[in-house]
């Protein structure tokens, strides 16, 4: 008989900042980034198998203790959002929930699954509260095995996924070395707002991109690039990336069960991409805050005996994705008018994401982020770092899988669509449909 997966909260408590935030740091101006990225939080699971050497109390005063230091790094996370223009650093602190799971770990790594796996968070990722109220909430769940699942949700408002592992890398580091700062170096925090400064047109105003909510599926595939990036390569693109190879073979199977429920549909997918890098003045990796731009790649409505092929699909995403940089990020040197083509870029999004005009896929690639390194807190790396998918249609998440090698893509489509997905032959092939994790270490 199957036992029905619970969690049960045992204890909820609100850490502070192990120091107290100067006067002249108390209000956090937003840049302009922040003010325009949609309303949720940025959430991961970090899963890790027994550890006989240390108790679950131990590990749970320690990342108490360690997130009371890190807080004091990242004081914004500690505050609360005013009129999307700044943080009030006033030291209100995150919330920390304790919670245990009626099963041995291996329950959720043999097969995840979604549903199950936001029972591990301690707040939706879509919920409102990203904005109006705690920016950082953590959720430590213990198994009967022993095995733990630390939940970590950040406010999106103020951190994109290179913040989640700059944080996640700060907060290991406090507590498995004791300083934050023997893990990494972080930019002074108002970087992004001194160069993109916010608008005061955009205070409490509607968002300018509204992610749509449909009733979705959400499903988790693993792919082994090196089976599909042959495939890819051409002469205009010989030596394609694995991202490119597997984001384009996943766009042109969903298009296609698409296309079987409305046909004639135009597609268009939006490539997320990480800008720190690229601006004109590069800025460290681990600067706080979102500086993400996306490149859109469209294709006609295609005939039903002449699909496009991969390596033409790469090739169009090579080709966007170079006229993005040359004709965009050199427009993002700071000041007024960059903040303007910032905001301009973010309306275009809108008006086509929310238009219903085409079907249009949001794509975003976590792999490399090194999330696995990032995450010991003095118990070894994480048998698995997961998403949990979210409630937005036509979202394509990429993340690497624990082995390193193979991808894993969260996948969140219309039921219409994730049910002609299921026929496609391509997909099969080439993806596992949400294999176990398990290995034998895993209780």
């Amino acid at each position: 008989m199957t036992v029905e997966f619970k969690v049960k909260l045992v204890a909820k408590e609100t850490i502070r900042p192990s120091s107290p935030t100067p006067d002249h740091e108390k209000n956090f101006k937003l840049s302009v980034f922040d003010q325009l990225t949609p309303i949720l939080y940025t959430s991961v699971l970090l899963f890790y198998a027994s550890n006989a050497s240390t108790s679950s109390r131990h590990q749970s005063s320690r990342l108490k203790s360690s997130l009371s230091k890190v807080l004091a790094h990242f004081y914004p996370l500690a505050g609360r959002i005013r009129d999307n223009l700044y943080i009030d650093c006033d030291d209100s602190g995150a919330e920390f929930v304790e919670a245990k799971a009626n099963c041995p770990l291996s329950h959720i790594l043999d097969r995840p699954c979604p549903a199950l796996l936001r029972k591990l968070l301690p707040i939706n990722t879509e919920s409102p509260e990203a904005s109006t109220g705690r920016l950082m909430l953590i959720q430590v769940n213990t198994f009967g095995c022993g095995g733990l699942a630390i939940g970590v949700c950040l406010s999106h408002k103020i951190a994109d996924a290179t913040t989640l592992r700059t944080f996640i890398k700060g907060w290991s580091a406090a507590a498995f070395l004791g300083e934050v700062s023997a893990g990494i170096e972080i930019p002074p925090l108002d970087t992004a707002s001194a160069q993109f400064p916010p608008l005061a047109e955009l205070a409490a105003t509607s968002p300018v991109v509204v992610l749509p909510k449909v009733r979705c599926r959400t499903r988790r595939y693993v792919f082994d690039p090196t089976e599909i990036t042959p495939l890819a390569a051409s002469e205009a693109v010989p030596e394609p990336t694995r991202i490119e190879a597997v984001v384009a073979l996943v766009w042109r199977c969903v298009a296609r069960a698409s296309r079987k429920n409305d046909p004639g549909r135009q597609s268009l997918l939006s490539q997320a991409v990480n800008l720190r890098g690229r601006l004109p003045e590069p800025l460290p990796e681990t600067t706080v805050g979102n500086f993400v731009g996306g490149f859109k790649v469209e294709i006609v409505p295609w005939a039903e005996e002449s699909e496009i092929e991969l390596k033409k699909l790469v090739s169009h995403m090579r080709e966007a994705k170079r006229e993005y940089f040359a004709s965009y990020t050199p427009r993002l040197s700071g000041g007024g008018e960059s903040c303007l083509a910032i905001v301009e870029a973010a309306a275009k999004f809108g008006m086509l994401i929310n238009s219903g005009a085409v079907d249009f896929y949001n794509c975003s690639s976590w792999c490399g982020l090194g999330l696995y390194d990032a995450a010991d807190f003095g118990w070894g790396r994480p048998a698995w770092v997961s998403l949990v998918g979210v409630e937005y249609k036509n979202s394509i998440v990429l993340v690497d899988a624990r082995d390193g090698d193979m991808v894993e893509v969260w996948l969140t489509l219309s039921q219409a669509d994730m049910d002609a997905l299921d026929a496609d032959g391509e997909l099969l092939r080439f993806a596992s449909l949400n294999p176990s994790v398990s290995g034998s270490s895993i209780p």
